[in-house]
């Protein structure tokens, strides 16, 4: 196994099930909103990832997503790229958003995404000397960059696989990405798809 394979990306698997995920960094409307949406849904299991700027201005959001069951986890402290900074700023970035996050609900994260999906080999190796497990996503919704809903909702539902850690976001820039929601979930569970967070996601790996 090669230090890239140590990022996951997707779990292989053959049984249906998926991880929806959701990168917040801004905003209070659209997590909530989110948040009101998976209840309604049912959807009882997925991960947030959000960043530690984000959990120290908004510490109830924070519980409120641990306290409905949701996986917590990190999109670092500030949101810049890994891959242009050095290990030591890198070191102090994670493990202040760790601090955040853990004082805003409880939680130390010990699982994170890098902010933008930036990193190289030394940003991987630094994450994994520091315990981090690293998730990336298999499917990008393009829900920051794609204004039409139903083009997001088209292309996730278009390739989505067994196994994929879907990315999403969660953010009041991008209000799009609420919109798509209901039709992205209707759509997998259409296609037999059960969520889970990531953690329960790797257990299913084949």
């Amino acid at each position: 196994m090669t230090i890239y394979n140590r990022v996951v990306s997707r779990v292989p698997t053959k049984q249906a099930v998926l991880a929806l995920t959701f990168n917040i960094a801004n905003g209070r409307k659209v997590p909530l909103s989110v948040l009101k949406l998976l209840k309604t849904e049912g959807i009882t299991s997925t991960t947030f990832f959000v960043t530690g700027t984000w959990a120290r201005s908004n510490p109830d959001i924070a519980r409120k997503i641990t306290n409905m069951g949701y996986e917590i986890a990190s999109h670092g402290y500030l949101h810049e790229n890994y891959s242009e900074r050095s290990n030591a700023w890198i070191e102090r970035d994670v493990t202040r958003a760790q601090r955040a996050i853990q004082s805003a609900c409880g939680i130390k994260p010990m699982i994170i995404r890098t902010p933008s999906g930036d990193m190289n080999l030394r940003v991987i190796k630094k994450l994994l000397n520091m315990n981090q497990q690293i998730i990336h996503w298999g499917t990008d919704s393009l829900d920051w960059k794609i204004r039409n809903p139903s083009q997001i909702v088209s292309r996730v539902l278009k390739k989505a696989k067994s196994g994929d850690i879907i990315l999403l976001h969660a953010c009041d820039t991008w209000h799009q990405s609420l919109d798509a929601l209901p039709s992205i979930i209707k759509g997998l569970r259409q296609k037999g798809f059960r969520f889970l967070s990531v953690s329960e996601l790797r257990k299913y790996e084949e």
